[in-house]
């Protein structure tokens, strides 16, 4: 081997090592493109959308297990522009509140002031704007509908996470003042696989008989759903009293609710690789007073919960995670549809709270009033009042229920929280009828004339 007189340079045409390297480098360049996944999984945006759908105190819970919701997004890596909240907002600064301007999910002992999840939790819809409108166009990405109010902006590659937590009855789930109906639920869902809004989409559902919001969800668009209870029965809050203290004293409402807590403590410790299936399995085991349901595409489940409650990827706990919350903690529990009752009348007995002394008047006559009309209904298609209607044997007629809701808003004006649970007895009727709603719609009507 004879090496280059380091005097005598490069002929002119002849390109020096260097650029030799450098031109090699440019052509394996162009050529390479990385693989599809790697590329796919750049693209990839996280969204979430957290609703709140109450207000008042006797509903402290609703709002705190979202703001509980959001903590976990942004700690788990989501980008806050992309988490997008409805809640009323008047829990914080109620004047029941014994800690103003604070909110907790869960229960503390004297000594332990607790996490305020309140505090950073930003909230883009409140007040008036909480509504099954503001919610389908926020879902739809219709900024313009909203005044360039923060919408989802999720594409065919993005995965979307949306937790609603509020009352419900069977195809129902509330807002402060007004529904949304399962048909309406599913296709908005629908319309949004439609539309490419999503890759894959997953649904956490907070309400009494929200099993029923998603029995004619398809489980070919790339949704999975869970619901806190079956189409039957009551979702349950917790951490109510005498459990409901932080710092050793009285909230006077339940912090939580079952469900919820379930799977947000289940995600505040940050178990390594944890799919959304492994968590359902943890909330199933853990809500012991109501069948948690699944639905749509059971595939999704193997996703790892970051996928959904986060940005992707596993995020380091800064600090020890706060210990779920204890058995005798978690059994006082209350149905969901009793809950802002038994709030009113325990801070009616214990702290001559003249505001919980309204809410405990007015919720009763609401229930009453409620019970009421739907007996008188149920006696002139059947004869009979609510004791001797018995309960379907078959699913929900969709469109039955549908209309008969339609009726109901119509001639009796929006439900009230504590009319939810009869909207079991608008589905019993309309098996009843044979699904036939001319005379159900009618009995509607001359209830509430």
């Amino acid at each position: 081997r004879r090496d280059r007189d380091p005097a005598v340079p490069f002929p002119l045409s002849m390109p020096a090592p260097s650029q030799l390297a450098l031109a090699a480098c440019a052509v394996l360049a162009s050529a390479w493109s990385p693989p599809a996944e790697v590329e796919s999984a750049a693209m990839v945006s996280h969204w979430a959308v957290l609703v709140a759908g109450s207000s008042g105190y006797g509903n402290y819970r609703h709002q705190s297990d979202v703001c509980h919701a959001y903590q976990i997004m942004i700690a788990n890596g989501m980008d806050p522009a992309k988490v997008i909240v409805m809640a009323v907002d008047d829990i914080a600064d109620y004047a029941s509140n014994p800690f103003p301007g604070k909110v907790f999910n869960k229960p503390t002992d004297a000594g332990d002031p607790g996490f305020d999840v309140y505090d950073g939790c930003v909230i883009d819809y409140s007040g008036a704007d909480v509504t099954p409108e503001t919610f389908t166009k926020v879902l739809s990405g219709d900024a313009a509908g909203l005044n360039g109010g923060k919408v989802l902006g999720s594409t065919k590659s993005d995965r979307v996470f949306i937790n609603f937590v509020d009352h419900g009855g069977v195809n129902l789930i509330g807002f402060p003042r007004s529904t949304m109906h399962a048909t309406e639920l599913v296709a908005l869902l629908q319309d949004m696989s439609a539309a490419s809004m999503f890759k894959e989409l997953v649904f956490y559902l907070e309400a009494c008989e929200s099993g029923s919001m998603f029995s004619a969800l398809p489980d070919d668009i790339r949704v999975y759903a869970t619901s806190a209870s079956n189409a039957h029965e009551s979702s349950w809050g917790t951490y109510c009293m005498p459990e409901d203290t932080v710092d050793g004293q009285n909230i006077g409402s339940c912090l939580g609710d079952l469900y919820s807590v379930s799977w947000m403590e289940d995600s505040d410790n940050r178990n390594p690789g944890e799919t959304l299936e492994e968590q359902m399995d943890t909330v199933i085991n853990l809500t012991t007073k109501s069948h948690v349901t699944l639905f749509g595409d059971q595939s999704i489940a193997a996703e790892p919960i970051t996928s959904f409650e986060g940005a992707g990827t596993e995020v380091a706990l800064q600090t020890p995670p706060p210990p779920r919350g204890t058995d005798a903690q978690r059994a006082a529990s209350i149905r969901s549809e009793d809950a802002a009752l038994t709030s009113a009348f325990y801070r009616f007995l214990h702290d001559t709270d003249h505001l919980a002394a309204d809410e405990l008047i007015a919720g009763v006559q609401q229930r009453q009033l409620a019970r009421r009309r739907f007996d008188a209904i149920a006696r002139a298609l059947t004869g009979s009042g609510l004791g001797a209607l018995p309960p379907r044997a078959a699913p929900v007629d969709d469109a039955c229920h549908y209309a008969a809701h339609k009726a109901y808003v119509g001639s009796c004006g929006e439900w009230h929280e504590m009319a939810l649970a009869f909207s079991s007895t608008l589905a019993d009727l309309c098996e009843q009828q044979g699904g036939r709603t001319e005379a159900l719609v009618g009995a509607i009507a001359a209830a509430c004339a």
